[in-house]
């Protein structure tokens, strides 16, 4: 349930506030990730990702890339109703295992199929150009070869190697390209098929509406034609992916070991290092030439204390801010018990509350005529750590020693929809 028009809907909308990425594309703060070695801010766009882990999503059994091929994808264990795409389940009678669905009561037996000693021979249509394909892919691997066979052979030949062969004073290159005459597979061409016409809807089927199969039915069994009986859909196995920075080639994003588990091994998300700043409050009417206030929060989450400021940034399709660059000195949330400062008097009209590591700010704006349709607030945040963040990369060996201790002053900017 959402409350898409209500006011208070827009405190934990994401997608009003959207940071830039080092590529140049914004994208809001849980979409993006931080690398700790090039101390940059990558989205999708600017990562890279590898599958992980293959598993089958109803028994969580991981399967190697090599098995996952040979299974084409597909778990040996679970099947999913061809009428319902619920899962199945296998019942016993006399020795002998039918599947059969909670949902639709849709059986294997509807299938004419004899019982089985046991759920793993189930059979499953296959495909009747299987054999073609097959040849296609022989061929195309042959052609690999040719292509490669030059590289190869520059890899593996030395520069006295190749004096030698110019000279050929005992004719070894002859005996060479010889060999290489015959390691060189045979290519013979694939017919290609003539053209046929597509198939037509059969006269008895016209007015008989009961049954055709339902596109869910197509798409999951696609080889099944409306005279056979449907059979039962062997479930397609996932991957769980990891995230790695396309500059360094370092892990952002991975799982902990475990198909079920949630948690991460390793997390290098923006919200991490990033302040996080979000709409305190719903904005009200804005009138041109009138000064409106843009309530806004930020917090640290961080495993050290920030030092920031925050500017107001002004250029061509962006609202003006009439407010001063602020600094602040945000706590981490493990030194969050502790006493937070109070607010200072020259800057008690733009602090409005501090609470642990969430300070809540004042901004005030002025729309003109050619941004009042379509409000924009740019800010540029600069920040720096008390060297916790520099420590945490050297234990993981991401920096030297020496650098260890040295603060890095980050900068993030970020624009704010005001509709």
């Amino acid at each position: 349930f959402r409350l898409i028009n209500h006011p208070m809907s827009a405190l934990l909308q994401y997608n009003k506030i959207t940071y830039e990425c080092t590529c140049g594309k914004w994208r809001t703060l849980p979409d993006l990730f931080f690398c700790r070695q090039c101390f940059k801010i990558k989205c999708d766009d600017c990562s890279c990702r590898e599958i992980d882990v293959i598993f089958c999503p109803r028994c969580l059994e991981p399967s190697s890339p090599p098995d996952a091929r040979l299974k084409k994808h597909r778990c040996t264990n679970c099947n999913d109703c061809p009428n319902c795409a619920n899962v199945l389940s296998a019942r016993t009678e006399n020795e002998k295992c039918y599947l059969l669905c909670q949902h639709c009561r849709w059986s294997s037996r509807d299938a004419n199929q004899e019982d089985r000693d046991n759920i793993r021979s189930w059979p499953s249509k296959e495909n009747p150009f299987a054999n073609e394909l097959n040849e296609v892919t022989a061929y195309m691997k042959r052609l690999e070869k040719i292509e490669n066979a030059p590289k190869d052979l520059k890899k593996g030949k030395s520069k006295a190697w190749s004096a030698f062969h110019l000279k050929d004073k005992f004719g070894v290159q002859q005996m060479v390209e010889k060999r290489r005459k015959q390691l060189v597979p045979e290519v013979n061409p694939i017919d290609v098929h003539a053209p046929t016409e597509a198939p037509t809807l059969e006269d008895e089927m016209k007015d008989r509406s009961d049954v055709l199969r339902p596109l869910d039915q197509v798409i999951m069994q696609p080889l099944t034609n409306l005279s056979e009986p449907l059979l039962p859909v062997k479930v397609a196995l996932q991957g769980r992916v990891l995230v790695r920075c396309d500059e360094c080639e370092r892990t952002l994003v991975k799982r902990d070991f475990g198909v079920a588990t949630y948690k991460f091994k390793i997390s290098s998300f923006a919200r991490e290092f990033v302040p996080d700043i979000r709409l305190s409050r719903p904005i009200g009417d804005l009138k041109v030439g009138q000064t409106s206030h843009v309530l806004l929060s930020i917090t640290n989450l961080s495993l050290s204390p920030l030092d920031l400021t925050l500017a107001p940034q002004s250029g061509e399709g962006t609202i003006q801010c009439s407010s001063d660059p602020i600094k602040l000195l945000l706590p981490s949330p493990r030194s969050a018990d502790s006493a937070a400062p109070g607010v200072h008097a020259e800057q008690s009209d733009v602090i409005v509350f501090r609470q642990h590591n969430r300070v809540g700010l004042r901004l005030d704006v002025i729309p003109s005529e050619s941004d009042i349709s379509a409000p924009v607030l740019d800010l540029l945040i600069t920040y720096s750590q008390d060297g916790s963040f520099s420590l945490l990369a050297a234990s993981e060996k991401i920096l030297k020693p020496e650098e260890s201790g040295v603060d890095r002053i980050l900068s993030a900017r970020l624009r704010i929809d005001l509709n």
